[in-house]
């Protein structure tokens, strides 16, 4: 029997750090910004990926407002999916990419900064003539990368 407790507790612990590390990682792409209140004009369903977190499915949700974006997780799982967040002026540029283990993600780069946000979806196309349309920079070039590490490059 103390083996059983043992194993129950090592299991809950193994368990309790990876959350702690999911949680840190995701903390570090974060970016919340005092954007205005607005009703969502369109929502997409997806994945997301920035410099140390991947997430896959539909997970996430990106957010087009009349002032920006908000990538973000859905309500079961928000605490641990970071929000981001970003006005279209801040947008240098959205961008087409794919790792080769992911769907093709539309990553979103702001002005004079060299980290980003990729939103993966089947829709990316839509979301670029949304983007587009608000005039934000876009190309709908597929860049493919080996690794996010190879997107955080500073701009130009």
């Amino acid at each position: 029997m103390p083996v059983v407790i043992l194993l129950v507790v090592v299991v809950v612990l193994v368990i309790l750090a990876g959350l702690a590390i999911w949680i840190r990682r995701a903390r570090s792409c974060a970016r919340i910004i005092e954007a205005p209140a607005g009703e969502e004009q369109n929502i997409f369903h997806g994945g997301m990926m920035c410099k140390n977190l991947t997430t896959s499915g539909t997970m996430v949700r990106l957010e087009i407002f009349d002032w920006g974006v908000r990538i973000r997780g859905i309500k079961p799982v928000r605490w641990v999916v970071p929000t981001w967040e970003a006005r279209y002026d801040e947008l240098a540029i959205a961008e087409l990419v794919a790792t080769p283990f992911s769907r093709i993600a539309v990553w979103l780069r702001l002005r004079g900064e060299p980290d980003g946000m990729g939103f993966l979806s089947e829709r990316s196309q839509e979301i670029l003539r949304i983007l587009q349309a608000h005039e934000v920079p876009v190309n709908r070039a597929l860049a493919k990368i080996k690794r996010v590490d190879d997107l955080n490059r500073p701009p130009g």
